[in-house]
C-alpha cells in the first residue's frame, strides 16, 4: 500500500516537473483542432488565423497537416525554420479535437503533449442523483 502511494506521489511530481520545465506553451482551439505552441513563436492572433483556415479545410489526417502547415507558416508570419518538430495527435477518448503541437525545442514534446491532452479532455458531467 505504501509503495503504491509513494509511486503515485513520485509520478505526479515527475509530471509536474516536465510540465514546468517546458517552454512557455500556449494552447488555442477551434471546434476541430487544438494548437499548442511556444509563445515566442506564435502569437494568439496568428494561432486564431491558422485555426480559422484549418476549420475551413475541415478534419485532415496527419500527412495532410504535416504538409499544409509548413507550407503556410510564412503566410501566417511564423518563422518556419524555428519549428524543429511538428506533432499531430488524432482525436481520441482523451481529447475531442485533433491536436497540433509546434515545438522549437523537441525536448519539450512530453510536457507539450501532457498540456495538450490535459487541456483537451472533455469535461465529464456528474450523473444527477435520482431520489
Amino acid at each position: 500500500m505504501k509503495a503504491g502511494l509513494i509511486f503515485a506521489v513520485i509520478a505526479s511530481l515527475l509530471v509536474a516537473t516536465l510540465a514546468s520545465a517546458a517552454t512557455n506553451l500556449n494552447s488555442s482551439r477551434s471546434n476541430i483542432y487544438r494548437l499548442t505552441y511556444p509563445s515566442d513563436l506564435v502569437s494568439q492572433d496568428q494561432a486564431k488565423a491558422i485555426l480559422a483556415d484549418l476549420d475551413k479545410m475541415g478534419p485532415a489526417d496527419e500527412a495532410k497537416l504535416k504538409q499544409w502547415l509548413p507550407a503556410n507558416f510564412k503566410r501566417f508570419g511564423i518563422a518556419g525554420d524555428r519549428v524543429k518538430k511538428l506533432v499531430i495527435l488524432p482525436r481520441g477518448k482523451d481529447q475531442k479535437e485533433i491536436a497540433i503541437i509546434l515545438l522549437t525545442n523537441p525536448q519539450d514534446e512530453a510536457a507539450a503533449t501532457i498540456l495538450t491532452v490535459k487541456s483537451g479532455k472533455p469535461k465529464v458531467q456528474p450523473d444527477p442523483v435520482h431520489r
